[in-house]
């Protein structure tokens, strides 16, 4: 988180208007509130860290164990069926 948090505050340093937050939104119930902002807002999940490195591992990781390759840009937070429309 240090390192992330540095990067933070030198980027925003940058933009006199711009605040970083040093904040770990992860506890507290912060991960729980941001699938319930997901889910409403119907965000795209990517299941992956976005790099072509995880995407090649995650899909060699997911075959191997029977399970079907990433779909890029059709998995959404509230969705089982990969539809891309809201509800």
């Amino acid at each position: 988180m240090n390192q992330i948090n540095g990067s933070g505050v030198r980027a925003a340093a940058h933009y006199p208007d711009l605040m970083y937050w040093e904040d770990n939104w992860r506890k507290g119930g912060g991960s729980k509130r941001m699938i319930e902002i997901s889910e409403r807002e119907n965000f795209y999940q990517q299941e992956y860290c976005g790099c072509v490195y995880s995407l090649r591992n995650t899909n060699e990781h997911r075959v191997a164990t029977g399970r079907e390759r990433v779909h890029i840009s059709v998995k959404f937070y509230g969705k089982d069926d990969g539809s891309e429309t809201p509800e």
